[in-house]
């Protein structure tokens, strides 16, 4: 995952979305810790951009048990509506999680074939 600091003024004209959130997210704590370690912070966000050109970022919070407790992921758009395509948006956050298997020691491969076994119910 490439991070990236976006600008301040991009920042101020688009609206954050969450996407994913994960309250429990210490109840791995190899987990957590590997996350903490792959990002570069306990707490805070991080930023990317995806294939498609959208701004997504990451969002940890430390509960006080000394890694990341819980995570969100934000899109950022431009607009309420209509939002960018939800195949682009469904691809990046597919991305995103065969990134997190691999830094949990997950096979990503496992990731994929939930979201293709998803995609054809």
């Amino acid at each position: 995952m490439n991070f990236i600091t976006p600008p301040p003024e991009e920042l101020e004209n688009l609206r954050a979305d969450p996407l994913l959130w994960e309250q429990e997210l210490d109840v791995r704590p190899e987990f957590a810790e590997a996350l903490e370690r792959a990002v570069g912070k306990r707490a805070g966000r991080v930023y990317w951009r995806s294939g498609h050109g959208h701004l997504y970022a990451l969002e940890l919070a430390d509960l006080g048990r000394g890694r990341p407790s819980m995570a969100m992921v934000l899109g950022f758009w431009d607009r309420y509506e209509p939002r960018p395509p939800e195949a682009q948006i469904d691809a990046d956050l597919l991305v995103f999680c065969a990134w997190l298997a691999d830094v949990g020691g997950l096979n990503s491969g496992d990731i994929i074939k939930v979201y293709r076994r998803a995609m054809s119910l």
